[in-house]
């Protein structure tokens, strides 16, 4: 038969209609040429018609494979069943196998999920797949570009699960990190909610530029804090606050911490210092679900200040004034000729021994069906303060995700948004410092409720609750949109469009009301409006590949990242309001003065990726990156990074097996790159002026604060690890990362000659700085039985920084051969016994007084921890669930037991340490004798800055405990709810510590440590 009489009978087995779909481009149509016959191929709804040796009609099978949660499952393998023939997923989680028998069984494996076996049909299909519990392979990694598993990752990335972030009552999600994460440091600067919390990883790279972690949320880059907000916020000490406060912790499904350069080089620049990828709860495929959870709860300040009993602080007292040859009088010594002297206050108590009240509620509607899936929710927090007043901070806010695809799974989208409305209305200010107060100070308020200010011979501290009324909102928009499309099997194209508004609005008015009336005279009251608008957004359009060669898997990525933030603040000071009740109208003011800041910083990346895997045992990932930043000249506005990454799977290899039949999984990784730093701040590079603040002939001036260098370029640090991972016994699970950074081309001022108009210029230096590290993991399952379950996980991380050079004309601010957490001390060496004051060591090495050249960096000490990590604890028994975490640290600090503006003797309290001072010639104590008039306020600074006021600031802290029970079955069906729960959660329970002073963590006398939090809760899903 020759070829046109075989394409006859083909087309004979089909419709005319079907035919002309065919010829107009709707359906399939192929020639093919084989052993010498030429065949048509007709593809009609999948099908596939052979016109050789009159074989049964192929199908095509196509589909995608999800996890529980509706996520792709990537690397899955689909093989027809009795045959060797088969495919693996790609990133999207898709497969498509040809030439296959209709109603063949085909068979879907993957690691880390149970085996499913179904028919294969010429439709496309969703497979959802039953996780089998484990770490290596249940989790998978979001690395913002790519999914990857921990199996086949070969990063060094940790991950936070929700679970472990909704046991802790907390508003900002970083104090739920804090011990949890190998190498990363965190720690509170008061215990007070909105504070600033301390973030790195991995130690210091930068002398100068941030050191801040580039944090994430859902795809968008988000700053952790506000530096420079007028007025305290949200009950914070100063004027910085921390915006991941404003991110409802219960909206976050996981956080991953990307550590190494193979995990952070796609990120260039942005990863020098550490990347935190956020990612916020989604909806699942399921029917509708309902959940509400409802938790309230106290806070108090878990330890107290032991000080002076009235009597003791009236014999410092008296004894301070002897000391000095002075006498006492009403007006140097009100507290001991005016006030009751058998008058006792707890000032602790009063100032700071409240009990605070926490409020959270959260309700979400989730569900999904093949195509689409969404998630709504709302939610509210409260908090009171510890303080005297009614003080509150408030957030709620809004949560959605809505994430579907087309019929043919090729387009996906899906939109999530973050919305919160933020208020305190907290004055500001510590009131820790008035815990120092005279135990014998007068009642804070008259009979008639007016402040009392004992005919002013003190400085009543109830007057911060009427002297300042403050309001502080704050609008947060936080939303993207993610949207692919399939082109064709192996090759999808994505882009990815973020968007982030945060509008800060202060109201900070100062009363006439909180003046000592003998002092008021023409008092005005005044107000201040300030107004912070920072808006950024970014779009990263990208390509990827997926394609199987053999054993072998090729993933190929590459993109293009445009970013943008803007940041504007204005303020306006209205004074000479003459009545209280005026405050807030601007018209009462009879003054103002207002300024405005702004900037605008742009960037820029082109990056790509490849991986490669070699039958599931040979790793290997090569990213590069050109990156653009608008911080820096014309010249250096560009810079290249990339790392290399590679990993052994070597519990594969026969050999291994053999050997250690105990091994499950071992995999040793390796990776080496660059990323850079532009953390200088925005227009540095430019000449730059400012007004003058003295006027000349009655106008304000230039002058030069910063002058034009294009030449300056990125601060770059080489990353290198190596690590080592390990399953045993499927119980056993443990990983050590060495890893050793290095940072050069450090941006630092240069000095410059008076007659350049400015004291230095920003340019590259030659300091180089040296983080090197050893983390540890380690995990295990204890019992894994029907009714009881018990795993534990512990992790450690020792790090050390070293300054290896410092360029020799640079002004010192480090210095060469030691860690940039060194601070330089005097050196104390006792008391003179003649005179009872401090001695500290001279350049010569002999005993002077802080006036007589003491040197004042005859010492010094390392405030970096030694080593650090935690503890975690999980016990399941039927329906109860207890988890419990302790955090660790081994540091030396700062002791914080002193006041370091008031000395010992003068009309304030003090430790009861101090009663061991010296008292008389020849005497020996551990404090200088007591001073009233502040004579011995230089010789008490260098003490508080010698290595007498530093010591082992260790701790055990017990930082989460939730105790949790499950309602009954039974009882569930009958109240008809699907899932019910009680607990109790705990946060600061109690610290274990032989560190002397208040807080072994905030290491200081003026503010509050962590606060201890207890609430109980409910949670209930229809």
């Amino acid at each position: 038969m020759d070829v046109k009489e075989r394409v006859s009978v083909e087309l004979e087995k089909v419709t005319l209609d079907e035919v002309l779909e065919c010829l107009l481009g709707k359906k399939g149509l192929e020639w093919m040429y084989r052993d010498g016959v030429v065949s048509l191929k007709m593809r009609l709804m999948h099908f596939k018609y052979e016109s050789l040796n009159g074989q049964e009609p192929t199908i095509i099978v196509s589909g995608r494979i999800l996890d529980a949660h509706g996520e792709p499952v990537l690397g899955a393998t689909v093989i027809i069943k009795g045959s060797k023939r088969g495919t693996k997923t790609d990133a999207d989680g898709r497969f498509s196998l040809s030439d296959v028998i209709p109603n063949s069984k085909l068979l879907v494996s993957c690691i880390g999920f149970q085996n499913q076996e179904f028919d294969a049909t010429g439709k496309s299909m969703i497979i959802k797949l039953s996780e089998v519990v484990s770490e290596l392979d249940a989790t998978i990694i979001k690395g913002g570009y790519y999914r990857i598993t921990p199996r086949f990752n070969t990063g060094n990335v940790f991950s936070i699960k929700a679970e472990e972030i909704k046991n802790q009552p907390v508003a900002d999600v970083l104090l739920a990190m804090q011990g949890r994460v190998p190498g990363m440091v965190i720690s509170q600067t008061t215990g007070v909610q909105g504070g600033e919390v301390k973030v790195q990883i991995r130690g210091q790279n930068s002398i100068k530029s941030g050191t801040v972690p580039l944090f994430i949320v859902d795809g968008v880059p988000y700053s952790p804090s506000i530096t420079g907000l007028p007025g305290a916020g949200f009950g914070a000490v100063g004027n910085i606050i921390s915006t991941l406060s404003f991110i409802n912790p219960a909206d976050i499904e996981s956080i991953d911490v990307l550590k190494d350069a193979d995990a952070t080089a796609i990120y260039g620049s942005r990863g020098a210092n550490g990347i935190v990828l956020i990612t916020t709860r989604r909806g699942k495929i399921g029917s509708i679900k309902v959940d509400i959870n409802l938790n309230r709860g106290l806070q108090n300040v878990g330890k107290r200040r032991a000080q002076l009993t009235t009597k003791q602080y009236l014999e410092m007292r008296r004894e301070a004034f002897e000391n000095d040859g002075i006498e006492p009088t009403t007006q140097n010594a009100p507290d001991l000729l005016v006030w009751d002297t058998s008058r006792y206050t707890d000032w602790h108590k009063e100032m700071i021994g409240g009990i605070a009240g926490y409020t959270d509620a959260q309700s979400t509607i989730s569900g999904g069906v093949n195509g689409m899936q969404y998630l709504i929710g709302g939610n509210y927090h409260k908090e009171t303060t510890i303080y005297p007043g009614d003080f509150e901070t408030q957030r709620g806010g809004a949560h959605f995700n809505i994430s579907g695809y087309s019929p043919d799974q090729n387009f996906r989208a899906t939109l999530t948004g973050n919305y919160s409305v933020n208020g305190s209305n907290f004055p500001g200010g510590d009131f820790a410092s008035n815990v120092n107060l005279p135990p014998n100070a007068p009642p804070g308020y008259n009979d008639d409720g007016s402040l009392n200010w004992a005919n002013s011979t003190w400085m009543n501290p109830y007057r911060q609750l009427i002297s300042n009324v403050y309001e502080l909102k704050t609008n947060n928009l936080l939303t993207n949109i993610d949207v692919s499309y399939n082109v064709f099997p192996g090759l999808m194209v994505r882009s990815n469009l973020g968007y982030n508004e945060m509008r800060n609005s202060v109201f900070r008015g100062t009363t006439i009301a909180g003046i000592n009336p003998a002092f008021q005279g023409n008092a005005r009251a005044s107000a201040l409006y300030a107004d912070t608008y920072i808006r950024s957004w970014i779009m990263e359009p990208q390509i990827s590949y997926f394609k199987e060669f053999g054993r072998g898997t090729l993933n190929f990525l590459s993109g293009i990242t445009l970013q943008s933030n803007r940041n504007e603040a204005t303020t306006l000071n209205a004074t000479g309001i003459s009545q209280d009740a005026l405050i807030r109208n601007r018209q009462a003011a009879n003054a103002f003065t207002s300024n405005g800041v702004g900037s605008l910083y742009k960037y820029m990346a082109f990056f790509s990726r490849i991986g490669y895997t070699y039958n599931d045992r040979y790793l290997l990932n090569i990213t590069v990156r050109r990156d653009g930043s608008s911080r820096f000249g014309s010249r250096k506005q560009f810079a290249n990074f990339g790392s290399v990454g590679a990993g052994w799977i070597f519990s594969e290899e026969e050999i291994v097996h053999k050997v250690f039949p105990f091994l499950n999984y071992g995999k040793l990784r390796i990776s080496y790159g660059t990323t850079g730093n532009d953390g200088i701040g925005d227009y540095q590079y430019l000449d730059r002026y400012d007004f003058q603040n003295q006027l000349y002939q009655g106008n304000k001036g230039l002058q030069v604060i910063g002058i034009f260098n294009p030449d300056f370029a990125w601060e770059v640090t080489k990353k290198s690890e190596v690590g080592l991972e390990l399953s045993i016994m499927k119980n056993v699970f443990t990983s050590a990362s060495y890893y050793s950074n290095l940072s050069n081309n450090q941006l630092l001022e240069s000095p410059l000659p008076a007659m350049a108009g400015a004291s230095s210029i920003l340019s590259n230096q030659l300091a180089k700085i040296r983080n090197s590290g050893l983390e540890i993991i380690f995990t295990s399952k204890n019992i894994n039985k029907k009714n009881i379950e018990w795993s534990s996980s512990l992790n450690v991380t020792f790090s050390r920084n070293k300054l290896l050079s410092y360029p020799s004309n640079v002004p010192i601010v480090a210095k060469e051969g030691r860690s940039l957490s060194v601070k330089d001390l005097y050196k104390f060496v006792g008391l003179d016994k003649e005179k009872g004051t401090y001695l500290f060591e001279s350049a010569d090495g002999k005993p002077v007084s802080a006036n007589e050249g003491a040197k004042a960096d005859a010492t010094s000490v390392d405030l970096a921890p030694n080593f650090y990590g935690g503890i975690q604890n999980n016990l399941k028994y039927r329906s109860f669930r207890l988890d419990v975490f302790f955090q660790y640290v081994k540091q030396m600090g700062y002791r914080g037991e002193f006041d370091p503006n008031y000395v010992p003797g003068v009309m304030r309290n003090q430790p009861e340490i101090v009663l061991n001072r010296w008292t008389d010639k020849g005497s020996t104590a551990n404090y200088q004798r007591f001073n009233q008039n502040y004579q011995l306020q230089s010789d008490f600074s260098a003490y508080l800055s010698s290595n007498a006021a530093y010591t082992k600031a260790s701790f055990i802290r017990c930082k989460n405990v939730s105790l949790s029970w499950e309602l009954p079955t039974k009882l569930r069906e009958r109240m008809k709810l699907s899932g019910a729960r009680i607990y109790m959660l705990g946060q600061n329970l109690f610290t274990v510590t032989n560190y002397p002073g208040w807080d072994p963590e905030t290491r200081s006398t003026l503010v509050i440590p962590p606060l201890r939090t207890i609430t109980f809760g409910i949670q209930i899903t229809l």
